[in-house]
C-alpha cells in the first residue's frame, strides 16, 4: 500500500496524480461491474432454468420460492448491515456529492453489491445500473481516502460516472450523467478526471466482457418531416405517464412504510419476491432486469396484445420491488417501460392510420429515452446514452424531439426528477447552489486584493477620468473624507456622464452608485461566487466585520479563478 501511495502521491505532479487516481478508480469499478454482471447472469440462468423446466406439480412452486427467498435475503442483509444500501443508490450519491459531511461506507458498497446481485438474479424487477453507480461512487471515495487525497468529491463523482459507463458500456453518457443529474455544480476542473474515470471503466469492461452494444437495434428509416408531430405527441405521452410512474414509486414506498409497518421491514423484499414469483409463472417477460424483453420489443417479437400486458405488469412489479427497499435501480426498468410504451404507441397509430405504414420499433427506441427523461429530467444523458447503447444514429433527431418534449411536459406537471423527490421524501433538499466543494473551505480573506485603490467622492469627473486612464480597473470604490465607504463608480458611469454632457468639474458623488454588494473577510469563496452570479456584477467590496463602512479589500471573478488554480497546483 505504501508503494501504491508513493506512486500516486509523490512520483508525479498534482494534476497527473489526480488523473492516475481516477484511472485506477475506473479500472476497479470496471472490474466490479463485470463481476456484478457475470454473477447476476449466472444466477439468473439458474432461476430461469427452473422457470421454464417444470415437469412435476411441485416444480411450479420453485419460481415463487426462489423469488421470495431472494427478496427476503436482499431485504435482510440491507436492514441488518447497511440500511443506506437500499434502493437505487443514485439519491445517496447526489446527497454525498452535495454534502461534504456525508461519506459512502465500504460496508454499504459490499451490501449493495451482494443484495443487488441476489435480488435482481431472483427476478425482482430492478436494474443493476443504479447500484453500479452507487458502488462506483463509494469505491472512488474510499480509494481517495486511502491515498489521503483532498479531492474526495472529485473521486466520488468520477467513480459514479465510471459506474454508469461500466454498467451500460456508455462512457460519454457517464460523464454527462455526472454533469446533468448527479452534480449540477460540476466544475470545469473536474471534467478531465471524470472523462478519464469513465473511459478507463469502459475500456476495462470491454477487455473483460467484450466490445458490444448493450442492445441491438437497426431502424428501417430515420425521421421524415411528416412524422415530427407523432414524436412530439409521444414525448407528451411519455412525460405524462412518466410522472405517474414517479408518483407511484413514492406512493409504493409510503405504502410499505405505513400500511405494512406491522411486519419487520426486512420482510418487505420477500413480499415483493412472492408477488414477482406468481407473475413469473405465466408472464416471465415482466420480471427481472428485462434485457431480453427489451430486445424482443425492439425486434417486434411480441404479438401486439402482449405488449400492453407486459407493460402493465412490468409497471406494477417495478413499483412493488422499489417500494420494498431492497438494493436495485429503476434505470433499466424505466428504459423497458419506455420501449413498451413507444411500441404500444406505434401499434396504435398503425391500427388507426394503416396507410402511414409506421415501424413500431422506431417509436419503441424513442420511447426509451423519452420515458427515462420524464423520470430523471436528464434529456442530454438520455439522448447520448441511447445512441451509445445501440450505435444507431438514424433516430437521433426524433429522439431529441421527444426527450425535450417529455422533459418540458414532466416539469410542468411535477417539479423535480425522481431522485430529487426521493431525497425530499427523506427531508433532504438540494438547493441550486449546493456544491460544498472546495470553495467553501476558503475564506474571502485568502483571495481578496488588499489595499484597493479608491477615489474620494469630492473629486471631479476630470480627475476620475485620469485615474481610469492609468489603471486597468473597471470600477473603483468611493470613500468620503474620513475614508468611509460610500459608493462605487464604474467606467460605464463615467462614460454615460460624459455622454450626457455633464461638466468635468461635476463631483463623483453625483454619478456613483450607493447600492453596494459587500461581504466580510470571514465569508467563504462559495458565497462570493454566488453573489457575483446572482447580482450579475464583476466585483465585490470586502468590509470589516465590526465596521461595515471600513473597506479592507476587493474581489473579482479573476481573483477567485486564480486562487482556485493556485490551490489546485499547490495541493498535495
Amino acid at each position: 500500500m505504501r508503494r501504491l501511495k508513493y506512486l500516486f502521491l509523490k512520483s508525479f505532479d498534482t494534476k497527473t496524480q489526480i488523473l492516475l487516481r481516477v484511472a485506477l478508480i475506473g479500472v476497479i469499478v470496471g472490474c466490479i461491474a463485470v463481476a456484478f454482471r457475470v454473477l447476476t447472469e449466472k444466477l439468473s440462468h439458474l432461476f430461469y432454468y427452473n422457470l421454464y423446466h417444470r415437469e412435476y406439480w411441485y416444480e411450479w412452486l420453485y419460481p415463487i420460492i426462489i423469488c421470495t427467498c431472494g427478496g427476503l435475503f436482499a431485504g435482510f442483509i440491507t436492514h441488518k448491515y447497511a440500511k443506506d444500501a437500499g434502493g437505487s443508490g443514485i439519491p445517496q450519491v447526489k446527497h454525498a456529492l452535495n454534502n461534504p459531511n456525508i461519506t459512502i461506507r465500504l460496508r454499504t458498497v459490499i451490501v449493495k453489491l451482494i443484495g443487488a446481485i441476489v435480488g435482481i438474479a431472483s427476478g425482482l424487477s430492478l436494474g443493476r445500473e443504479g447500484p453500479t453507480i452507487h458502488i462506483g461512487a463509494g469505491l472512488g471515495s474510499k480509494i481517495a481516502r486511502l491515498m489521503n487525497s483532498k479531492h474526495q468529491k472529485r473521486a466520488l463523482a468520477s467513480g459514479a460516472g465510471a459506474g454508469l459507463a461500466a454498467a451500460f458500456n456508455t462512457p460519454i453518457a457517464g460523464v454527462l450523467f455526472i454533469i446533468e443529474e448527479l452534480d449540477k455544480d460540476f466544475s470545469s476542473t473536474s471534467l478531465g478526471p471524470a472523462i478519464v474515470g469513465t473511459v478507463s471503466a469502459a475500456i476495462t469492461c470491454r477487455l473483460l466482457y467484450g466490445d458490444f452494444f448493450a442492445f441491438h437495434f437497426q431502424s428501417s428509416s430515420g425521421m421524415s418531416l411528416s412524422s415530427i408531430p407523432l414524436y412530439i405527441i409521444l414525448g407528451i405521452v411519455c412525460g405524462v405517464i412518466g410522472i405517474s410512474f414517479q408518483k407511484s414509486i413514492l406512493k409504493s414506498l409510503n405504502f410499505y412504510q405505513q400500511k405494512l409497518s406491522f411486519i419487520p421491514a426486512w420482510t418487505h423484499g420477500g413480499i415483493a419476491g412472492f408477488l414477482t414469483g406468481i407473475v413469473a409463472l405465466w408472464l416471465p417477460e415482466a420480471i427481472g432486469e428485462g434485457h431480453a424483453t427489451l430486445e424482443g420489443t425492439l425486434a417486434q417479437a411480441y404479438i401486439w396484445w402482449m405488449i400492453p400486458l407486459i407493460f402493465l405488469f412490468k409497471y406494477i412489479l417495478t413499483l412493488v420491488a422499489c417500494g420494498s427497499g431492497v438494493p436495485g435501480g429503476i434505470f433499466a426498468p424505466s428504459l423497458i417501460l419506455g420501449a413498451l410504451l413507444g411500441a404500444m404507441f406505434g401499434n396504435s397509430l398503425n391500427s388507426l392510420f394503416p396507410f402511414l405504414d409506421l415501424n413500431p420499433s422506431t417509436f419503441a427506441f424513442v420511447g426509451m429515452g423519452a420515458f427515462f427523461t420524464a423520470i430523471s429530467r436528464a434529456p442530454i444523458t438520455s439522448i447520448v446514452m441511447l445512441f451509445e447503447l445501440t450505435g444507431n444514429y438514424d433516430l437521433v433527431l426524433p429522439l431529441m424531439f421527444s426527450c425535450i418534449i417529455a422533459n418540458v411536459t414532466s416539469e410542468k406537471l411535477h417539479v423535480g426528477g425522481i431522485y430529487e423527490n426521493l431525497l425530499s421524501r427523506q427531508g433532504i433538499k438540494l438547493n441550486q447552489y449546493t456544491n460544498p466543494s472546495y470553495l467553501q473551505q476558503f475564506s474571502v480573506k485568502e483571495a481578496m486584493a488588499l489595499d484597493p485603490e479608491c477615489v474620494e467622492e469630492n473629486i471631479s469627473l476630470g480627475s476620475l477620468n485620469r485615474v481610469f486612464q492609468r489603471t486597468t480597473h473597471g470600477a473603483l470604490p468611493v470613500v468620503d473624507a474620513e475614508q468611509n465607504l460610500v459608493g462605487i463608480v464604474t467606467r460605464n458611469d463615467l462614460k454615460q456622464a460624459l455622454e450626457e454632457s455633464l461638466k468635468r468639474n461635476t463631483k463623483v458623488s453625483q454619478i456613483m452608485s450607493k447600492s453596494l454588494i459587500v461581504l466580510t473577510e470571514d465569508d467563504n469563496l462559495h458565497q462570493a461566487i454566488i453573489s457575483l452570479h446572482e447580482h450579475n456584477i464583476g466585483r465585490l467590496l470586502i468590509v470589516d466585520k465590526q465596521n461595515p463602512k471600513k473597506l479592507i479589500g476587493i474581489m473579482t471573478r479573476s481573483d477567485i479563478i486564480n486562487f482556485e488554480a493556485t490551490k489546485e497546483i499547490d495541493e498535495p
